[in-house]
């Protein structure tokens, strides 16, 4: 039963009976309140007619006894008592009964002039006129009954229609707990299955579960896809670990069966274990910043025209290649000065790998409008358009017949992307004319 309470189909239902019986509670006592006022009204427009008619008879007539039972010839319940200055006193039929019952009445204070007389309802009303005291007592006990009836018949289709009303929302509310369901079932059998093609169901409407459904798909498909990357990436990882720890332990081993007798094998051996363990420890610190680089921390406003300046500066001085440098002065940005760096380092060092001795290097800083543009250029053999977007994955080579070669460990560029992307920035790779590639980077200014 505690279920059944908590569940969408129960509460939604409950929740729109008590909003649906508070409205109908606010328009049943506005239309009480309404008829309560009508009426009374009409009781007190019905005695000032009979006032007038009274106030017109001359004061010298000798029919008071008519035209007293006239006046309440509409409804025998009503009475006129007249009183005039010489002593006679005229009442109508059964008048005099009527007004000795008033006189033990009951008058009510919110509505004046209204008499409760053995469960009957009267309008009194007195008044003076030429010659004569009119006192006027009309009857209002069916108008009353009349509105109750009415009231009580508005209750019942009141009642009626919050029974129908909930059934209905109830029914059409179980019918999106449906889907509900189904959707929390298939999210369980996800989770417990492991299926990592699988996706939910989207519903067609209402158009809430169905954006659910789908936003809950591409944050699934992004999991996947990321838990692919990830796992790509370990293999990656250990098969770039791999090679050069097998190559060093081959090298100890020659060392230790041949190292004795052959002392010329050692110097080779060593000098290889050294250059190995160096490309070893300059890929773990890879590793250690693409971590890094995914951690939020606190940044500070730097001035990127400097720390590009120092950096282009440093390469230029060990660089083999041609470098042009426009830095423009005055450019900020808030970042990490070590990230910085490292873009930088990842983009110079880049360069240089794929240029001859004989090609250019260019590096250009400038801002335009709210925008920071960071370039780098160079007149190598350039990348395949099918390459660009494949160029930023971890471990991704575009020769792997070249990957021996050229020193490196192929995550460089993702590092590069990683950061960019943290100070929502791009970085795309673009054609360089006449040849070459280009490396930009966009960055927001604010």
């Amino acid at each position: 039963m505690e279920n059944k309470k908590n569940n969408a189909q129960y509460q939604l239902t409950n929740r729109f009976v008590k909003i649906l019986t508070l409205l109908l509670i606010v328009v049943n006592l506005a239309f009480v309140s309404i008829s309560l006022i009508s009426s009374y009204r009409y009781l007190a427009n019905q005695a000032t007619e009979i006032m007038n008619t009274l106030q017109e008879v001359p004061q010298d007539t000798t029919e008071w006894t008519t035209l007293v039972n006239a006046t309440t010839a509409k409804d025998d319940e009503d009475a006129v008592r007249i009183l005039l200055e010489n002593g006679p006193m005229y009442y109508s039929a059964n008048g005099k009964a009527i007004f000795e019952k008033l006189a033990q009445g009951k008058a009510l204070l919110l509505f004046r002039g209204i008499i409760l007389s053995e469960n009957k309802i009267y309008f009194y009303q007195k008044q003076e006129q030429m010659g004569r005291t009119v006192e006027l007592a009309v009857h209002g006990t069916q108008i009353v009954e009349l509105m109750m009836r009415m009231f009580l018949i508005s209750l019942l289709l009141n009642i009626f229609a919050v029974l129908i009303g909930s059934l209905v929302i109830y029914l059409f509310v179980g019918k999106w707990s449906k889907t509900l369901h189904k959707m929390t079932k298939e999210m369980a059998e996800i989770e417990e299955d492991g299926a990592q093609e699988r996706l939910l169901s989207v519903p067609n409407s209402p158009n809430e579960f169905r954006q659910v459904a789908t936003s809950f798909n591409q944050l699934l498909d992004t999991q996947q896809q990321a838990m692919k990357r990830e796992s790509q990436f370990v293999a990656d990882a250990s098969h770039e670990l791999r090679t050069p720890l097998t190559a060093i332990r081959g090298h100890v081993q020659l060392i230790k069966r041949r190292g004795t007798q052959h002392p010329e094998v050692i110097a080779p051996s060593i000098e290889f274990i050294d250059k190995e363990s160096k490309r070893l420890e300059i890929l773990m610190n890879q590793l250690l910043t693409l971590g890094r680089s995914t951690v939020e921390k606190p940044v500070e406003c730097v001035s990127l025209s400097k720390i590009i300046q120092q950096a282009a500066d440093e390469f230029r001085e060990k660089a083999s290649q041609t470098v042009h440098m426009t830095i423009e002065e005055g450019i900020q940005m808030a970042a990490d000065p070590l990230e910085i760096q490292q873009i930088c380092q990842n983009l110079f060092e880049n360069a240089a790998k794929y240029s001859q001795a004989t090609d250019t290097i260019t590096i250009t800083l400038t801002k335009q409008g709210n925008t920071i543009f960071f370039n780098v250029s160079d007149t190598g053999p350039g990348i395949p358009d099918a390459m660009k977007t494949r160029i930023f994955e971890r471990f991704y080579r575009i020769d792997h017949s070249r990957s021996s070669q050229i020193e490196g460990s192929g995550i460089g560029l993702s590092i590069v992307q990683t950061i960019v992307e943290k100070y929502h920035g791009t970085i795309t790779v673009l054609d360089n004319q006449p040849r070459g590639s280009l490396f930009q980077i966009k960055f927001p200014s604010k």
